[in-house]
């Protein structure tokens, strides 16, 4: 577990250092500079760590184990600067049960969130263009010992993308994803609100974009 652990580690200072390594190569200035807002579409595949997860009970809480994750993206430009995200991330993890100082692992779970949403730019520097996205769709939790379920959740995201070519980049970003467990909807003349408990968890992830 701990090569993951420094896997992400590198990729993030990697990611972080391009904007500097861009502008030596002469990427940033003149014709050569690119940014999403000149690409159509983009598939990024990316790996990252994942923490969090934690549902409270009578019994006790209900956590999931941090661990690695993976998924793909994939951005289409409606306009410059605005990108229609479809978003797959997964973790494949322990789930366990913490009351007082005594914990027990209960079953091996994945878990997967479907997404669609956008992405909004809102600074563009260089080669490198800072982002935000907000999706919305589902999680599957799928533990090894019971039956699937799905439910209805949501994702919100910072980051930047660096281009060292037209057709190639690097993407770092950081996510709150929030699945809602139990919930319900109440709608009136001041709009609709939407409560319940939900599943908290983090993720910082680095991805590498293909562009097209």
């Amino acid at each position: 577990m701990k090569w993951k652990v420094w896997l992400v580690v590198a990729l993030v200072f990697l990611c972080c250092a391009m904007p500097a390594l861009a502008q030596r190569r002469g990427y940033s200035s003149g014709p050569a500079t690119v940014s999403a807002n000149e690409t159509k579409f983009e598939i990024t595949p990316l790996y990252g760590w994942m923490w969090g997860g934690t549902i409270r009970t009578y019994e006790g809480d209900f956590v999931l184990d941090a661990s690695g994750g993976w998924g793909v993206l994939v951005d289409i430009t409606v306009r410059p600067g605005a990108q229609v995200e479809l978003k797959y991330i997964r973790q494949d993890t322990e789930l366990y049960r913490k009351s007082g100082f005594e914990q027990e692992t209960l079953t091996e779970v994945a878990v997967s969130y479907y997404q669609i949403g956008g992405l909004y730019e809102f600074q563009h520097k260089g080669n490198t263009d800072f982002f935000g996205t907000v999706t919305l769709g589902a999680t599957r939790f799928d533990p090894k010992a019971a039956n699937d379920e799905w439910l209805f959740s949501s994702t919100f995201g910072v980051g930047a993308k660096v281009f060292m070519s037209e057709r190639i980049g690097l993407r770092l970003q950081a996510d709150w994803l929030l699945s809602f467990v139990t919930s319900s909807m109440w709608c009136g003349w001041y709009g609709c609100t939407l409560s319940g408990q939900a599943i908290s968890q983090g993720m910082l992830s680095a991805g590498l974009i293909f562009a097209f």
